[in-house]
């Protein structure tokens, strides 16, 4: 995707987290150090609609939301979800401010958000949307103030995510600049603490991770404009890193050497000696955070790791405890999710297909076929399987087809692939969720299905072991 949380991906990717952490979390979105949810549609910037997965590197663009005739293919979402947020991009403030409308009113979003981040050729070249816009401060103020104009109330948010710079326009005072000017119409940031390369000097990989972090920078940024928030993005590997970040070494460790505080404060800078980073990167958290730093952007982390986040509820937002002990406590909520958000679609007379959220209503006629039988209905798959249960392809001789899409499989079993990352002997996994999700004959009973029996393949002592990241106090 086009940068974005550090990569974070599609609806699913949200729901296996949030359906493993608290609601009380959600409820207090408004603390100083909460991290918000980024939902993103990533369809180009074109009124020629492309699925989700084909778009590389760009975001949903501002004339795709405002002449799609389905947008439900690429906006709709389940209201587990909230609060949720929709990433667009664009260069024409008409259009942007059409889409806000659109996004806001018709979908329910709780914020909409600018994309002045994506680097890569396609877009912030041929395009001229994305980062580019950095480079021109007052057409990304016209687009912010159209946004604005657009949405329904005071109530709704528009933010802004952007780098610290751009090519050789990488200073405090250029990056300061840019917010001084779209200041008087939006007051929410998302800062990617590194600059960007444009002109294809550097793909989107590279802008990702060559660039050196500048966290002090956005420590800055966040003093300087204190009526505005901020959001830090790049590079944040862990949940101690995010609560150091978030909440300042004061925060974040019990105890710090007083000399400690003043080497951190007066030393720090980019290219960075003391940080020993490649490319000369700096992420010494605050001693004591900005009050207007309102949290941190993981995306690729969760995605690489997702066990990282197993303490979050109790170690990041001071909940009493956390909701999943276990990898197989996070698979089976999981899995009830899959099955409530994409219902099984062998057992049904309804020539529909399955290719968003949220699923057509189904109604079954059966408990389940053949195929599912051994998941979810095992008494009677004992008893007699080959003459109590319809054959998933073929219904009254007539083959029925997939009525489930490959996108919505591929894009439920995604965010779990790296749940055992680090263990040994756990490669298996990640290779019968692809064989799994590539087999046809086997799709049609829904994602859920599909992952209960993956989680076969996987030794029950490893699916039972508690979280053995550390226990963060």
């Amino acid at each position: 995707g086009a940068d974005g949380a550090d990569g974070a991906d599609g609806a699913d990717g949200a729901n296996a987290a949030n359906n493993a952490t608290s609601t009380s979390r959600q409820q207090r979105i408004a603390h100083r150090a909460n991290v918000e949810l980024f939902h993103k549609r990533i369809p180009p910037a074109d009124t020629n609609i492309e699925r989700e997965s084909d778009s590389v590197d760009g975001n949903g663009g501002d004339e795709t939301v405002a002449h799609s005739p389905n947008l439900d293919e690429h906006l709709a979402y389940d209201n587990t979800q909230h609060p949720i947020v929709c990433q667009i991009g664009g260069n024409s403030p008409q259009l942007c401010g059409k889409a806000t409308s659109i996004v806001l009113e018709q979908f329910g979003y709780d914020e909409v958000n600018l994309n002045i981040d994506c680097p890569s050729e396609r877009v912030s070249g041929k395009r001229e949307f994305g980062a580019c816009l950095m480079k021109k401060a007052e057409l990304a103020r016209r687009i912010v103030a159209e946004m604005q104009t657009n949405a329904p109330s005071l109530a709704s948010k528009v933010s802004v995510k952007c780098r610290i710079g751009v090519d050789d326009l990488d200073d405090l005072e250029f990056a300061a600049e840019f917010i001084r000017t779209l200041q008087p119409v939006c007051q929410r940031f998302y800062l990617h603490a590194r600059k960007c390369v444009l002109g294809g000097l550097m793909n989107a990989r590279q802008n990702r991770s060559v660039p050196p972090l500048n966290y002090p920078r956005v420590f800055s940024l966040c003093h300087m404009f204190p009526d505005c928030l901020f959001w830090i993005n790049g590079g944040i590997k862990s949940i101690d890193e995010a609560r150091m970040i978030a909440y300042g070494w004061n925060g974040g460790c019990k105890s710090i050497d007083a000399d400690a505080k003043v080497a951190h404060q007066v030393n720090h800078q980019v290219p960075c000696t003391l940080c020993n980073l490649p490319y000369g990167s700096c992420t010494q958290p605050p001693v004591v955070a900005p009050a207007n730093l309102r949290g941190v952007m993981m995306g690729r982390a969760a995605m690489d790791d997702p066990c990282l986040f197993y303490n979050a509820d109790k170690y990041f937002f001071n909940e009493p405890s956390n909701p999943c002990q276990t990898r197989r406590d996070v698979l089976e909520r999981y899995c009830v999710y899959l099955e409530e958000a994409y219902p099984r679609r062998c057992c049904d007379n309804d020539e529909r297909i399955t290719f968003e959220c949220p699923a057509p209503n189904i109604v079954h006629d059966r408990d389940c076929c053949k195929v599912c039988a051994e998941i979810y209905c095992p008494e009677q798959f004992q008893a007699d399987a080959s003459s109590t249960f319809i054959d998933e392809n073929n219904r009254d001789g007539k083959n029925i087809g997939n009525k489930m899409s490959s996108r919505i499989i591929a894009r439920s079993l995604k965010p779990v692939q790296g749940l055992f990352a680090g263990i040994p002997d756990t490669r298996i996994w990640r290779r019968t969720c692809d064989n799994l999700g590539q087999n046809a004959q086997l799709r049609n009973c829904g994602p859920g299905f599909l992952l209960r029996m993956a989680m076969r393949s996987v030794d029950d002592k490893i699916l039972d072991r508690p979280f053995d990241h550390g226990e963060l106090e």
